[in-house]
């Protein structure tokens, strides 16, 4: 894990695979309030959540 400034990076060693998961994190991350989930560019919450399976680095950033 990294933060820099308004930025924070994760490494993931176990990212998940199964579809219930995968949703229940994606909603995770949307409940954070990070900014790039939905705006950065735009993306509609079932493909972000699509996106996460096997991904093994996530970055979120907050204005």
């Amino acid at each position: 894990m990294g933060v820099f400034g308004s930025e924070l990076h994760v490494s993931v060693a176990r990212p998940p695979v199964a579809a219930e998961h995968v949703n229940l994190l994606a909603l995770e991350h949307v409940l954070s309030t990070a900014n790039n989930i939905v705006d950065d560019p735009p993306t509609p919450f079932p493909q972000y959540a699509t996106d996460l399976v096997g991904r093994t680095s996530w970055s979120f950033w907050w204005d």
